[in-house]
């Protein structure tokens, strides 16, 4: 027992080492867990360390790693994600799943290795991609809402892929078609507690840390212990339980008090699946590896950006969501490492996935990080192949028309009363726009726009400013700001130029190319939080007043966006959920004795 403590503690150091080195080179930090248990595994134990032990507790890891999803996974989001998203989503899904699967074929794989090394292909890195996004301050973009949007989905078709692969097991017809019957009984009773049992004890235990700490975990293994009864996995039920909790007031105190556990139990599973790497496999399994992963890096993003097309997107939005999504995902690992538990899957597919999962992260946080250096290699390309994908979005025209007074480039949520202000006084507003749903906005709020994007090679031909007297830009490029400026300078020096800087040096470079205001959001954000505090302490009746006016502005953007949804995409999954499964039940029971009577 000793020499396990120690030989574990050795293992931790080494964990924090490795991490360490890997943070500095920004990958993410699961490859310095995998590659501490390889190494520990190879070089430090030596025959007196029992790894069965980790690979154990790694089996524990996976359950509250799709815990942790569950918890932090918004089922209201996907309202808002638009058809658009949804529908290049499952193309690209289905096309991935389809590649993955030839490959497997084409290489001697059986069947099913083929259907688990599609999986590998088809999903792409939640941990990665979020990263880089929120380090580049890109999440705001258009790229950045299309390549998150993404990944929800994908996370969704991974859920579904886990359960698929544990209802194939079955070999009688009568339990594979009542899976669906039981996926619905879990459901119903994760919504059952989520709405009329949890939030009296969790009240009562969020006045306790330990209590609520205890309570949240029994909610997770009470899921784990009742799965497998409905004929799932234990580690769908831990999902199921982190999506009824994430659906209770008490979410954010359960996932405050619940995440460094489960960050622990997960660097086990890492560390685990290092332990079960197989470094002697011969010269092909490599060939083979290396040769899977060049394929994703550069079909992946192909298909992406071809589907992202046919939808109406822009050519560089198109480009930067398909670099984004280039490099297989973790949960490629999950799903196989689960098959290798239930025995389905032999060790060698665990060792493919480990090593593919970690050289396409790796070799994609490169292209991530130059992605515009990529982008002014490839436009020229990427150009020519856009003449063959004809206009999906229809606009007003093709180029700004003139007398434009004031231009707007990317969608501003501005009050009916102000572009009202804007016609009394005989100015002409026009918006330029490229994002698909902002312009069913501009559409409904009937506001003259142009579907078009300041990156295409086109629009500067075609550009009118010479009678624009203010032109302000959103877009957080700094060079496609730097061409906005040139341009409106050239054909109008007097006219007064906003832009819209993402960092401080941006912000001084777009001054130096003669802005004459540059909007810096932290700055902006400062300086409100500055004003709230001098009302505060002259009137806090001031405060009030600026609540009650935040309050409608964002439920009238709110009430907006769901009209535009309730006409461009699918039924809203609130309504869809409740017209089937989340029917109050209490009200059904009432409704059927007063039927009775």
């Amino acid at each position: 027992m000793v020499d396990f403590i120690q030989s574990f503690g050795l293992l931790f150091l080494l964990v924090v080492t490795l991490s360490f080195f890997v943070k500095l080179f920004r990958q993410p930090i699961i490859i310095g867990y995998v590659l501490a248990g390889l190494i520990f595994n190879l070089y430090l134990v030596h025959g007196n360390f029992d790894s069965e032990q980790i690979i154990l507790l790694s089996e524990l890891g996976i359950t509250f790693l799709l815990f942790l999803m569950g918890l932090e996974f918004d089922l209201k989001s996907l309202k808002y994600l638009g058809k658009d998203i949804l529908i290049s989503t499952s193309l690209q899904t289905l096309a991935f799943f389809g590649i993955g699967y030839l490959f497997g074929i084409l290489f001697g794989f059986s069947p099913i290795m083929s259907i688990y090394l599609a999986i590998i292909f088809m999903f792409s890195s939640t941990l990665l991609v979020a990263k880089w996004l929120e380090d580049k301050k890109e999440t705001t973009t258009l790229h950045g809402k299309i390549t998150l949007g993404s990944l929800i989905i994908q996370d969704l078709f991974a859920i579904i892929a886990l359960t698929v692969l544990n209802v194939v097991k079955e070999k009688s017809l009568v339990t594979i078609l009542l899976v669906p019957v039981k996926g619905a009984v879990l459901i119903f009773l994760g919504v059952l507690l989520a709405r009329y049992i949890l939030n009296r004890p969790l009240r009562f235990s969020s006045k306790y840390p330990e209590l609520l700490f205890i309570f949240s975990l029994g909610i997770c293994f009470l899921f784990v212990v009742i799965s497998p009864l409905l004929g799932y996995s234990g580690t769908i039920g831990a999902f199921i339980a982190g999506v009824t909790l994430a659906n209770t007031i008490y979410k954010s105190d359960i996932l405050h008090r619940l995440k460094p556990l489960i960050i622990f139990f997960n660097m086990l599973f890492f560390v685990g699946l290092g332990f079960q790497i197989d470094v002697n496999l011969d010269r092909s399994f490599f060939f083979l590896m290396f040769l899977l992963v060049a394929v994703g890096l550069v079909v992946k993003p192909v298909i992406i950006y071809f589907t992202l097309k046919r939808r109406g997107y822009d050519l560089k939005s198109a480009y930067l969501s398909s670099i984004h999504l280039a490099q297989f995902s973790e949960f490629g690992i999950i799903i196989v490492a689960q098959g290798v538990f239930s025995g389905t899957v032999g060790g060698e597919m665990t060792s493919l996935a480990i090593l593919a999962v970690i050289f396409s992260m790796v070799l994609s946080s490169y292209l991530i990080k130059y992605d515009a250096f990529f982008f002014s290699r490839c436009e020229h390309i990427l150009q020519i192949l856009d003449r063959f994908f004809s206009r999906t979005r229809k606009t007003h025209s093709t180029a700004i028309e003139r007398g434009a007074n004031i231009l707007f480039f990317g969608y501003y949520d501005l009050s009916k009363e102000l572009y009202a202000k804007f016609e009394t006084m005989g100015k002409k507003v026009v918006v330029v726009e490229n994002d698909p749903e902002n312009i069913e906005l501009l559409r409904k709020e009937n506001i003259s726009y142009l579907y078009n994007s300041v990156s295409n090679p086109e629009f500067f031909a075609h550009f009118h400013c010479e009678e624009a007297e203010l032109v302000v830009s959103s877009i957080l490029d700094l060079e496609e700001n730097k061409n906005i400026i040139t341009h409106v300078k050239k054909l109008n020096p007097k006219a007064v130029l906003i832009v819209t800087a993402k960092n401080v040096r941006d912000s001084l470079a777009l001054y130096d190319a003669a802005a004459d205001y540059v909007i810096y959001p932290l700055s902006i954000n400062e300086q409100h939080v500055s004003v709230l505090l001098e009302d505060y302490a002259t009137d806090v009746n001031k405060v009030i007043e600026k609540k009650i006016m935040e309050i409608t502005r964002l439920k009238e953007r709110e009430r907006k966006q769901k009209e535009v949804l309730e006409k461009t995409a699918f039924l809203d999954i609130d309504r869809f959920v409740e017209q089937t499964l989340l029917r109050d039940p209490i009200k059904m029971i009432k409704e059927t004795l007063r039927r009775k009577k």
